[in-house]
């Protein structure tokens, strides 16, 4: 009925026609020749002369007033409308009023003109593919408006859509495309000069603190330097300025906000102020440890500890009070949260356990966290004081006396297999996981035979040992990945008979290798063409060491190697069509099955498969064929790669419209590349030019791909410009929150590049400002980032803090300073006083530094300690030889090196490492002819070993005077 109404009113009259709508002449800006049959007006007719549409059709200055929707002539009604949408500076009061209007017909020309608006639908926006552009109220059409890079008109529908049931979900929309495709529209908006446009655009969507940071860090892109007003960009904000949409924020949210941000300007203050306003502690505690104020978070801890209202709450307060009073040096209040961390409670959840001991172990109180984790999980712990070189205390929580292994271990792994059936599906006994740290011991103390029994033994896949359904067996697998036994691994993951593995097997065996489960999935198969004989077993192990890069049995000629690689770029499959199947071929390659192919030497095979990938522009292999040939030099065949990549990561259409996940780092890489090949040729413009659009893409809202991206920029050498994108992702990480990257990698990550830069350009510190002691700092503080994460196994509580221990004292060694020096040597010592890598290579830098006596006493204690567990575990060769190994490189009690040594090499005969230990021990010894004769020997076992060619070398080198005398 309401459209019969509008149809018989007197303004709306106007011949009939085929149904076109004024939405379709919006967006080409072209006169129809035909008047609309629905309620949308159409534009003037062609039986209409120009005079007749012109005659009383000036418009007043103003189009602030509804009335002009209410024009007496059909033309002018139409050319308002039109005009009022055009202009919407002057009309938006106007026609938000003329909505209301009780005209039909002015209310349902002001709609049209609405809907438009919230659609982003503004004159010029029409270039995108029509299929997405006539459904404007889709999300593919809102992605449309924003790949032409119209961020005005995206604005526009932001703005329109307020007050309405739409507003929040326009927002998100708005925020999805701008986290996943944002190095792109920076381009557009580069290209365009439109920068401030992209910018109000986060100000208008700034939905979360992530984008908020877009918005502050694209502020400091385009101001640069000092403040300046210009036509089309505002100054910069006032320091306590948010964006305009965090006024719907709750002011913990803002102030928190604004706390992140002071600390990125380097506002200590201002951002603790800012924090203490937001009521959140834990944001207060962020804060003051950025800003090294230990001492106030010391008083608040034992403040909160003492009110806490939960175990949890109080407990996690000490674990506070240790980490700071371990920083203050106030030893008093230090041993006080420590005696409430070791007051362990009966029937206490695992997860206050966890605080209790992680704290104590972050802050080298091993003894104590083994001792607390002991209590909950003798196994846990036997592991923990394995990974401390405590080998005896993790004799003990196994509870399997050594000496009897001999003549008990069969009944002993019977007894856990009795324990482990009276317990229900889903469970695992203690007495087996003793038995895997057990195992683990075993492999520490050198006795591997033992250790192999038990593995071999622990496989049956019909034992469950999880809720999750993991199997014995794939428990098994987990505990050889994490000691590095590939070896033992290929023996028990598939037993003999057996015709298949799980998913779940083949993915831990894949994570192993260090490739995909698909890819290993994917050889396999063709394995299995290859060598249709072989059982399944058979093919198993032969794929497994494909991707270990070794030789297996039964496979590799020439012949099998171009077989398998035809076999992948020629797969047929089968496809239904029209209920007919057909045969289909396609390529089952993959990056990770050439590298698969790289590692056995098929170098050539190799990039046979890449090229193929490439020729079918698979991304990946685009980028992977630029960086090869830009490696090789050939800089026009890189860039031509490169453009590929771009034009193809760029790629929008209504196929991938609703699903695309590119958050654009190809893209982003596509710029990386370019910008490293004009600086090479010397075009220092575009250099600069590609250099301003990799940093305004740095201001993502995506901080995962602000990290991906500086990952991908240390990776090619780029360390300056990523470690300014880390330096600041490090302060917004530690303040976490929704896509937050893991704060301990992004830290982590800082830290290496800081030394990256201490050696490729150290002058670069200093032109950005970065105090060498920030990889002491920020690597402190990624440890305390761990103390509540279940991301990393309990042994990380050990190597992380332990690798922390040796950043201090290499910065004490660079700086000279002997009382930092000290201090990190006793923590290194409480953490592993067998830690091999710190007595081989930083104690000889201790001596250089001329901490001669400091180096030679750590030394000593390290070779005492190591002197009185060979005593023990004698036949623990791997000790034996690091021991030798560390004396060599200090140069210290060689005679005990050389007696040592020649036991590793009477354990382990066949050991190139071992027999090369020894040579290196009679070479200092001055027994050169000696030492040559062995590392030559040794470069039979290994001839592609080139440490061995650079010692025979130093040895030929000083043999040669002797033999001419």
């Amino acid at each position: 009925m309401r459209l019969q109404r509008l149809r018989n009113s007197k303004r709306f009259s106007g011949p009939s026609g085929p149904a076109i709508g004024l939405l379709a002449l919006a967006i080409a800006w072209a006169p129809m020749p035909t008047q609309s049959q629905d309620t949308t007006p159409a534009p003037p007719t062609a039986t209409e002369t120009p005079s007749d549409a012109d005659r009383g059709t000036r418009f007043p200055e103003s189009l602030d007033q509804p009335r002009n929707l209410a024009r007496d002539r059909y033309v002018d009604r139409q050319r308002a409308t039109l005009e009022m949408w055009r202009l919407r500076k002057q009309s938006r009061q106007a026609v938000q009023d003329a909505a209301r209007h009780p005209d039909p017909e002015v209310a349902e020309r002001a709609a049209w003109i609405l809907k438009q608006w919230r659609s982003a639908s503004l004159p010029g926006v029409a270039q995108g593919p029509a299929e997405l552009l006539l459904d404007r109220g889709s999300p593919s059409a809102l992605a449309s408006v924003m790949e032409q890079g119209a961020f005005d008109a995206v604005l526009v529908a932001v703005e329109e859509s307020a007050g309405t049931i739409e507003f929040d979900q326009i927002k998100q929309r708005v925020v999805t495309l701008l986290s996943q495709r944002y190095p792109f529209y920076c381009d557009k908006a580069f290209a365009a000069g439109t920068e401030a446009d992209l910018l109000n655009l986060l100000d208008a969507v700034a939905i979360d603190r992530n984008v908020a940071t877009a918005w502050h860090d694209l502020k400091r892109y385009l101001h640069p330097a000092q403040p300046k007003s210009t036509n089309d960009i505002e100054p910069l904000p006032s320091a306590d300025q948010l964006p305009s949409a965090a006024s719907l924020w709750s002011p913990a949210e803002r102030a928190t906000c604004l706390a992140q941000f002071a600390m990125l300007r380097g506002d200590v203050e201002q951002s603790i102020a800012h924090a203490r306003a937001a009521g959140d502690p834990v944001v207060l505690r962020i804060a003051r440890m950025l800003g090294d104020r230990w001492q106030e978070i010391a008083d608040d801890a034992f403040e909160s500890a003492a009110s806490a209202a939960t175990p949890d709450a109080r407990i996690e307060a000490y674990a506070w009070a240790l980490a700071a009073t371990a920083r203050t040096g106030d030893q008093v209040r230090f041993d006080r949260a420590q005696s409430q961390l070791l007051a362990i409670q009966p029937d206490e959840p695992d997860a206050i356990d966890d605080l209790r001991w992680r704290a104590l172990a972050m802050h080298a109180r091993i003894d104590e966290a083994i001792d607390v984790m002991a209590a909950r999980d003798p196994a846990a712990a036997a592991k923990i004081a394995c990974a401390a070189s405590r080998f005896r205390r993790a004799e003990q929580l196994c509870g399997y006396p050594l000496e009897q292994i001999a003549s008990d271990l069969d009944g002993w792994i019977k007894d856990a297999y009795i324990d482990q059936a009276n317990l229900p599906a889903g469970s695992i006994a203690p007495s087996i996981e003793r038995l895997y740290s057990l195992a683990r011991l075993l492999v520490n103390i050198g006795d591997t035979d033992n250790a192999q029994r038990i593995y071999r033994r622990l496989t049956p896949r019909q034992v469950i040992i999880s809720p999750y359904g993991a199997s014995l067996r794939e428990q098994t697998l987990v505990e050889l990945d994490l000691i590095n036994r590939f070896d033992w691994m290929l023996d028990i993951a598939v037993a003999a008979g057996e015709n298949a593995m799980t998913q779940r097997s083949q993915y831990i065996i894949a994570q192993a290798l260090n490739t995909e489960s698909e890819a290993f999935r994917k050889v396999l198969d063709r394995i299995k063409l290859i060598r249709p004989a072989h059982d399944f077993r058979k093919r198993f192990r032969i794929t497994f060491q494909l991707f270990r890069g070794k030789q297996p049995d039964g496979f590799g000629d020439s012949d099998d190697f171009e077989s398998l690689l035809e076999l992948l770029l020629h797969d047929e499959q089968s496809k239904r069509s029209g209920g007919r199947t057909l045969q289909v071929e396609q390529i089952s390659l993959d990056l990770d099955i050439v590298d698969m192919f790289i590692r056995q030497g098929r170098v050539e095979l190799a990039r046979e498969g890449l090229a193929a990938l490439t020729r079918a522009r698979e991304l990946d292999a685009l980028i992977s064929s630029a960086e090869t040939e830009s490696e090789q030099g050939d800089n026009r065949a890189a860039e031509g790669l490169w453009q590929q990549v771009a034009r193809q990561s760029a790629q929008y259409t209504p196929t991938n419209a609703l699903i695309t996940v590119d958050h654009g780092l190809s893209y982003a890489k596509s710029i990386v590349g370019s910008w490293i090949l004009a600086k090479r040729a010397g075009h220092r413009e575009i250099a600069e030019q590609l250099e301003s659009r990799l940093r305004l893409m740095l201001t993502s809202p995506s901080m995962n791909f602000r990290k991906e991206l500086a990952d991908h920029l240390r990776d090619t050498g780029q360390h300056e410009l990523a470690v300014e994108a880390l330096r600041d992702l490090a302060v917004s990480a530690s303040f976490g929150g929704d896509d937050a990257p893991d704060f301990f990698r992004v830290a982590v990550t800082y830290v290496g590049l800081i030394d990256d830069l201490k050696e490729t350009h150290p002058v670069a510190l200093d032109e950005l400002q970065i105090d060498s002691y920030d990889a002491v700092k920020w690597s402190d503080l990624a440890v305390l980032g761990l103390l509540k994460t279940s991301r990393y196994h309990d042994t990380a509580f050990i190597s992380v803090p332990l690798s922390v221990r040796k950043t201090f004292l290499q910065h004490a060694i660079e700086t000279a300073d002997e009382t930092l020096a000290r201090h990190a040597i006793d923590q290194i010592e409480s953490y592993d006083p067998m830690n091999i890598d710190y007595g081989e290579r930083m104690l000889p830098e201790l001596r250089k530094a001329g901490l001669d006596q400091l180096a030679d006493s750590a030394f000593d204690r390290l070779m005492d300690h190591g002197l009185e567990q060979i005593r023990r575990y004698r036949t623990d060769a791997t000790t034996l030889n690091n021991l030798a190994w560390a004396a060599a490189m200090n140069e210290r009690r060689l005679d005990e090196a050389l007696e040592l040594s020649e036991r590793a090499v009477l354990l382990e005969p066949d050991s190139v490492i071992y027999r090369d230990t020894l040579a290196e021990v009679l070479y200092l010894l001055g027994r050169t002819e000696e030492a040559l004769a062995i590392e030559s020997a040794c470069l039979l076992d290994e001839p592609d070993e080139w440490h061995l060619h650079e010692q025979i070398e130093k040895y030929r080198k000083l043999l040669q005077p002797d033999r001419k005398n």
